[in-house]
Formats: structure tokens, C-alpha cells, sequence
């Protein structure tokens, strides 16, 4: 009975192994490619933007090996004075079929009272829109973009660790929607290792496909691989257990299914998600969700989006039994999302920016790039214009793979409120709340994991293209088991963090620092008369090919 029940399941499964989607890999890659050479050989007008740029940090860090000081041998100091730099280059190409964002950068460290814990990451993030060349062969497809991250670091990646990076952008991930793995993989759930070298990467694509002029079909798929290796954090065992036991995690993810617009203000969407999860120390597994969504523009400043549905866990083995044997049968848990949007401008912030500053200038702009953001980067944006503000809360219940403690399914809410309002021309301000609770499918496992951080930061710009960066973060990190005779407190641990950094970035233009002025520029695909393409000074490194 057993093996009728799964063997739908395994034959999707059967799809996903490994040699076959090394296959499917290359197929994509070799069609990609041609796709790209044609559509660049193709096009007569097209720009190359190179924008390098670096930031030095100085932190106060109240816990650097994310763990309480008691698992620490006597006489360790947790906090330190951290300096960072970041050098990075971010990379813009555009003509009238592709266009590329791409950003690649390092992260050195260097701490005072710690000086084992120098390190060196590595950090990279790419976007590239083939939505015109596609059309070209298929003049239904609406949609269709590649995204792809890599992050090297040997501290925490998770939200509560670096909720802001050393220049301008706040750092994050990107969801699927309920129940679904986004590009920042499992990290999206929260969950916080203790000091450890962590290695992420994650790759995927979305497309869109006209049936109809009101409904579009959407398809989309994310592979993403988070591993792990030495601990910088001394060895120490909690209840028999190590207490920085991490397990490796790779996810696919694939959803698909039809969106459509009901009126000039509301849409509907219907999806199916298939995510397969794989951890060596837990085997494989693999759940199905199925959501319904309702989104609606109610005005020029208030947006809003629902979605809800079901999420079918397929049987799992049973940790607690001897010898891993049993199986837990299939668990349906119910999923969903909501997130709230309000921006506009605001007379009371423009009348205090008139007071701070005699004058204040600027225009306000839309972002238009799709470069998926990570913590540490130097990201583009950050000055918001004079007298705008926006407040965009999020709340997300799904799936997740846990690779902290133990391994196998969680169940995770998340929510993130988050603002940003331009005081004047040059000085801007930021705030971020997130906080995640997830418990395990399985009753068998007791633990409890919760997660709060928040995160202050004003930026100024002292000149167009030298900014400065102040920033409070605070984060929260408790693990309640009762099923291994740990205490309630055992492994919880708080933490703040200081920050003051600098960052210059060679963008003449002076658009690198200004709030969606970077992408709305560069971007698309304008012509010479239009972005001032061959002129001296126009902005980065700029070539017509």
C-alpha cells in the first residue's frame, strides 16, 4: 500500500537524480547560451556598465561566535572590534534583448581581541532578463529571467546576522511564496548556526507565458545547496550532543501554474509546488503544496497580495526509532502568505528636511533592477528622495529543511516589517523587524527554534559618490528542546552589533547611491542620445559595443 501511495511521488523524484539533471542542466546552459550569443550578436545598440566600488566598516560585535558564553572555555572573549572591507564590482549590460545585472565581491575581516577568526568571503549575485529574445521566438512569452547566487562566509548568513551590509542596501533573500524554497535557500526560515564556514549557492528561472490577454501561466525553478565546514567555535556537547551540529541541505523547487487578472485592480493565482529536499544524515524527502492568491492594487500607495493553501509532507523516516526503520506517514499542514505595501511621500518629512537643509533636491525613481540582494553587498540605492517613505510588512507559513540540531522538515512562521523614509536629499533612514518560529513536522523531535532581530540605519551622503553608514542591530536566538534533557535556555544567546561604515563607488553619474536611480538608468536598453553612451564621465566604465 505503501508503494502505491509513493509512487507518483518517486517517479517526480525519479526526475531529479542526479545524472539526469546534470543533462537537463546542460541542455539549459548550451540553449541559454545561444539564445544570449544570438540576441547580443543581434543587437546593434548595447551598453556595459562597470561600477567598482568599496566600503570599510568598523563593528562592535557583543558575540561573535553566535553561542551563549557558558558553552565557551574560560577566559574567551565573545565580543570584538571587527574592520571590514569590501571591494565589488557590479556589472550592468542592456540592449533591446538581454539585459544582465551582475555584482561580485569579497568580504575581509579582521578582528582585534580574535585574531583566529580573520577570514575572507566571497559574494556574488546574478540576474539576467531574456524576456525580448524569447518573445522573439515565442511572441507569447511574456517572461523569462535567470537568477543565481554564491555566498562564501564564515560567520552566519542568516537575516538576524547581517541584516545590513557594509554600503548602501539592505540584504535578503528572495521566497517563492508559501510553503516554497527562495534563493536564499533554507536560511529563509531563520535558523542560525553558530560560527562556522557556510557555503550557499542557489540558481533558478521564471518565465511567464501568455494564455490569454489576461492570464499568464507561470513557471519557475530553484535549485539551492547550502554546506558547511570547519566550526570556529570551540568544541563543546549539550546534552550528549554537539552543540554546533549542522547538516548539509539541497533543495529543488519547482511551481507552476496560471495567473489571472480579474479587473484593473485584482488578480488571481492558482499554483503547484514540488520541492525535494535531500540531507545525508536524513535521507531524502519531498513535499507538494497547492495555493490560491489574491492580489489587488487598492490605490496609488496601498498594495497588498494573500495567498493559502496545503502543503503534503510524503513519509519520512522516524529518527526516534531504532535503527531509522519506521516511517512517518504522510502529514498535510496548511500554508500561506500575506504581505502589505504602503508608499508615498510625505509632507511632514519634507517640511523636516527643509529644516535640516536649506535646500533639497532630488526626484523620486522606481527600482528597476533584478539583481537578488545578499547581506555584505554593496548594493546600489539606500538615499531614498526627500519626503518618501515606505513601510512593506510580510508574513510567510511554510516548509522548511532545518539544518541546525537535526535534520528533516520544520514548520516556520516568518514576518519582516520594514521601512525607509528620505529625511533630505542626502540622508536617509532604514528599519527592519524579522522574526521566525519553527518547529519540526515530527513530534518526535521536540525543539522549538525562534529568532528575532531588528535592525536601525541612517545614511548620509556626504558626496555623489561617498556615503556613510550607521547602523544598530540587535538578534535573539533561542532553541527550547524537550526531547534530548536540554534546559529551555540552553542554547539561546543575544547579541548586538554597532556599525559605522563608508563607501565610495565610481559612478560619476551619481545615481549609484540614489534609491532605484541605478537600475532605472541602466537597465534598459536606450540609445546613445538617450544614456550619453561614448562620453567621458558618464558614469562607471562605460563601452559601445
Amino acid at each position: 500500500k505503501t508503494r502505491r501511495e509513493t509512487s507518483s511521488s518517486r517517479l517526480v523524484m525519479s526526475l531529479l537524480c542526479r545524472s539526469q539533471r546534470l543533462r537537463v542542466l546542460r541542455v539549459i546552459s548550451g540553449a541559454l547560451a545561444l539564445v544570449v550569443w544570438w540576441s547580443i550578436s543581434d543587437s546593434a545598440a548595447q551598453q556595459i556598465r562597470v561600477v567598482p566600488s568599496i566600503s570599510v566598516t568598523e563593528r562592535y560585535d557583543s558575540n561573535v561566535f553566535f553561542t551563549p558564553e557558558s558553552f565557551l572555555p574560560a577566559g574567551t572573549k565573545v565580543d570584538d572590534l571587527i574592520t571590514t572591507i569590501t571591494p565589488q564590482l557590479n556589472f550592468i549590460h542592456g540592449n533591446t534583448l538581454v539585459k544582465t545585472n551582475l555584482s561580485v565581491g569579497a568580504i575581509i575581516q579582521k578582528f582585534v581581541n580574535n585574531s583566529a577568526l580573520d577570514n575572507v568571503g566571497f559574494n556574488g549575485s546574478a540576474g539576467i532578463d531574456l524576456s525580448q529574445a524569447v518573445n522573439r521566438m515565442l511572441p507569447r512569452m511574456r517572461g523569462f529571467r535567470i537568477m543565481g547566487t554564491y555566498l562564501y562566509t564564515p560567520s552566519a548568513p542568516a537575516f538576524g546576522a547581517g541584516g545590513l551590509g557594509g554600503g548602501a542596501g539592505m540584504g535578503g533573500g528572495g521566497g517563492f511564496g508559501a510553503g516554497g524554497i527562495g534563493l536564499m535557500g533554507p536560511i529563509d526560515s531563520g535558523l542560525i548556526t553558530q560560527r562556522i564556514r557556510t557555503t550557499m549557492f542557489s540558481v533558478g528561472f521564471s518565465n511567464s507565458y501568455s494564455l490569454s490577454p489576461t492570464t499568464d501561466f507561470q513557471t519557475s525553478y530553484m535549485y539551492s545547496q547550502l554546506s558547511f565546514g570547519g566550526s570556529f567555535t570551540p568544541s563543546t556537547t549539550v546534552g550528549g550532543q554537539p552543540s554546533n551540529t549542522v547538516f548539509d541541505t539541497t533543495t529543488h523547487t519547482i511551481s507552476a501554474g496560471p495567473t489571472s487578472r480579474i479587473s484593473a485592480i485584482d488578480s488571481l493565482s492558482m499554483k503547484y509546488t514540488f520541492t525535494q529536499m535531500s540531507q545525508p544524515q536524513f535521507g531524502d524527502y519531498a513535499t507538494h503544496g497547492a495555493t490560491l492568491g489574491w492580489g489587488r492594487t487598492w490605490s496609488k500607495e496601498w498594495s497588498s497580495s494573500a495567498t493559502g493553501g496545503l502543503t503534503l509532507i510524503e513519509p519520512i523516516p522516524d529518527t526516534s526509532s531504532s535503527g531509522g526503520q519506521r516511517r512517518i506517514p504522510a502529514t498535510m499542514f496548511p500554508t500561506g502568505s500575506v504581505s502589505l505595501s504602503y508608499a508615498a511621500g510625505s509632507s511632514f518629512l519634507r517640511k523636516l528636511g527643509s529644516e535640516i537643509q536649506e535646500t533639497t533636491g532630488g526626484s523620486p525613481t522606481a527600482g528597476a533592477g533584478f539583481l537578488p540582494l545578499l547581506a555584505g553587498m554593496n548594493m546600489p540605492g539606500g538615499i531614498a528622495a526627500p519626503g518618501s517613505y515606505r513601510l512593506t510588512l510580510m508574513y510567510n507559513l511554510g516548509v522548511f529543511p532545518s539544518f541546525v540540531q537535526a535534520a528533516g522538515p520544520i514548520y516556520t512562521h516568518s514576518i519582516m516589517l520594514g521601512s525607509m523614509a528620505g529625511i533630505t536629499d542626502r540622508l536617509s533612514a532604514q528599519a527592519l523587524f524579522n522574526f521566525a518560529r519553527s518547529t519540526f513536522t515530527s513530534d518526535a523531535i521536540g525543539t522549538t527554534f525562534t529568532t528575532y532581530g531588528t535592525t536601525v540605519s541612517l545614511n548620509y551622503l556626504i558626496a555623489p559618490m561617498f556615503t556613510a553608514n550607521l547602523s544598530h542591530q540587535w538578534l535573539m536566538f533561542d532553541s527550547q528542546s524537550q526531547s534530548n534533557g536540554l534546559n529551555a535556555a540552553d542554547l539561546g544567546f543575544a547579541k548586538q552589533v554597532i556599525l559605522l561604515g563608508f563607501t565610495y563607488a565610481y559612478s560619476p553619474r551619481g545615481d549609484f547611491f540614489r534609491s532605484g536611480a541605478f537600475w532605472e538608468g541602466s537597465s534598459g536598453g536606450s540609445s546613445s542620445a538617450e544614456s550619453g553612451l561614448g562620453k567621458s564621465g558618464s558614469g562607471g566604465v562605460d563601452t559601445k559595443k
